[in-house]
């Protein structure tokens, strides 16, 4: 399919119902009798169905035929992505309390004001007016912290002061925007250390002495920086990074309570109230107290992250995918599988390859617990390794094959599979860090196949691993939210004793 039309197909497939409705009425507006209005509308027609078409299928339900010619119908799709891109733009979709967030809203309306600004400049309207809409445009700028168009209403005004009053000189609007430029030089700042930093936590690879140095220095710079203007969002940003550096010393008590402050402020700071930005507060909340082992209360916090408007597809689907990781801690595999089935059910709309295989995966495991091995083996065989993974998935994936084979008693197949996993690791070892958890678990199952598939005696044999595995050493003990949803120790213990595996997720036990 053209990238063009496929663009388009998928931006038209998010728009809310009431978007949709806006947009067919500023086609129709906009319909002056000719061809092309008249196909936009059939197009708009087309793609507001349930079923998905192809491109040949577009044409033809167009134009009564396949066979068009391609420069055409990429213009007349480009005028509808263009004119739906306008629509959404409308006040009746912007303006809407129940989708869009305060500092949005603030946002646009401060764009819009400098738009008006400049065009009654040109019209040579009163000075008296100009100036009261450019105070306007000042208050809404310091109220939502809008650094870029704060400066251009002051570059507007001292402009405007310049030719009223020549022999004054407007040297304080100047330090004003020096200062301005200051602060949103700062805010840039901590952005940048919020990607540097937080990403690089997530690599793997990375050393977390190196990161913890470099966290500190960040948080000590840029409180230091935001001391004298205050800054809401410079805030934001530095308790990011804190919450960062509790998590890698498993201070848990210590980044929940800071969440829940940075929360009381997102809700009730003009500046800072984003709904994205407070459901993204809400899952680092649920992230938290699921890494300190309280699930209940995590999952109360990723249903009140769910809540918020104007998530996208993406975003939503991963704090679903932690409400998945909940539900089955809490044996709720129900909820957990529904969850997985509406979210695989979206393909690459709401995942991408990566996220859809890990959520495939996930679906497997869930049926494993439930005891449906061969659904959780069927289920297996639609998920694809995870290309450029970090955190351990495709480890996870040969986990969950070796279990199923050992379940059904499938020893030859489970000693492939055993050596199979060995290769990955060797091959994953050359170019990243392994987690020490998987060598150890490796370690045991290569001892477990040469041993003859005998439990018993390989528990006792490896009784020094399996008690590094049930210990609470970083680099060894089993953590939430990772690959690991069946843990291991747990299984082979299953396995001696003969019983089905009954996974259990609470902290003493691990």
């Amino acid at each position: 399919m053209n990238e063009i039309l496929k663009n388009t197909q998928s931006f038209f497939m998010r728009l809310r119902s009431h978007e949709k409705k806006s947009f067919r009425r500023f086609l129709e507006l906009h319909e002056d009798g000719s061809l092309t209005q008249s196909k936009s509308l059939k197009l708009f027609d087309i793609l507001n169905t349930d079923k998905e078409f192809s491109e040949a299928d577009i044409k033809y339900k167009l134009y009564g035929q396949s066979q068009v010619e391609q420069r055409t119908f990429i213009k007349l799709v480009e005028r509808f992505r263009e004119k739906m891109y306008e629509s959404n733009y409308l006040d009746v979709n912007l303006y809407r309390e129940d989708v869009n967030s305060p500092y949005f809203m603030g946002l646009i309306e401060a764009k819009k004001m400098i738009g008006v600004s400049y065009s009654i400049a040109s019209r040579g309207v009163a000075n008296k007016e100009m100036l009261r809409i450019l105070k306007r445009g000042i208050m809404l700028s310091e109220k939502f912290e809008l650094y870029d168009e704060w400066i251009c209403f002051l570059n507007l005004k001292f402009l405007l002061n310049a030719s009223i009053n020549p022999e004054n000189d407007p040297a304080y609007l100047i330090d004003e925007i020096k200062e301005l430029q200051f602060r949103k030089n700062t805010l840039i700042e901590a952005q940048y250390f919020v990607y540097k930093l937080i990403r690089l936590f997530q690599d793997q690879s990375s050393i977390q002495n190196d990161i913890r140095q470099d966290l500190n220095t960040a948080i000590e710079d840029l409180d230091f920086k935001n001391k004298k203007y205050q800054s809401w969002n410079v805030y934001y940003n530095i308790s990011l990074l804190k919450i960062q550096l509790y998590h890698i010393d498993e201070m848990y008590d210590a980044a929940e309570n800071l969440l829940r402050d940075l929360i009381g402020h997102l809700l009730t700071q003009p500046s800072l109230k984003q709904f994205t930005r407070i459901a993204e507060a809400y899952t680092n909340l649920a992230s938290t107290q699921m890494s300190n082992f309280k699930f209940a209360e995590a999952l109360k916090s990723i249903e009140e992250a769910l809540r918020f408007p104007g998530l996208r597809p993406a975003d939503r689907n991963y704090y679903k995918e932690s409400l998945v990781f909940l539900n089955i801690y809490l044996g709720n595999y129900s909820k957990s599988n529904q969850a997985l089935k509406e979210m695989i059910s979206e393909d690459l709309i709401g995942n991408t390859e990566e996220e859809l295989s890990r959520r495939k995966y996930l679906l497997a495991t869930n049926l494993f617990l439930q005891g449906e091995y061969k659904k959780s083996n069927f289920q297996l065989q639609d998920t694809k390794e995870i290309e450029n993974e970090k955190e351990g998935w495709n480890i996870g994936i040969r986990l969950l094959q070796i279990f199923l084979t050992l379940e059904t008693e499938k020893i030859n197949l489970a000693d492939q599979r055993i050596q199979s996993l060995r290769k990955h690791i060797e091959r994953t070892s050359k170019i990243k860090s392994v987690r020490k958890r998987d060598v150890v678990i490796f370690r045991i199952l290569r001892h477990l196949a040469m041993n003859g598939f005998d439990f018993k005696e390989t528990w006792l044999d490896k009784k020094k691993d399996f008690l590094l595995l049930q210990s609470d050493k970083p680099e060894y003990k089993w953590i939430p939210r990772s690959h690991e949803v069946i843990i291991f120790h747990q299984w082979f213990e299953s396995k001696i004793r003969n019983k089905i595996y009954q996974s259990d997720f609470s902290k003493k036990k691990n």
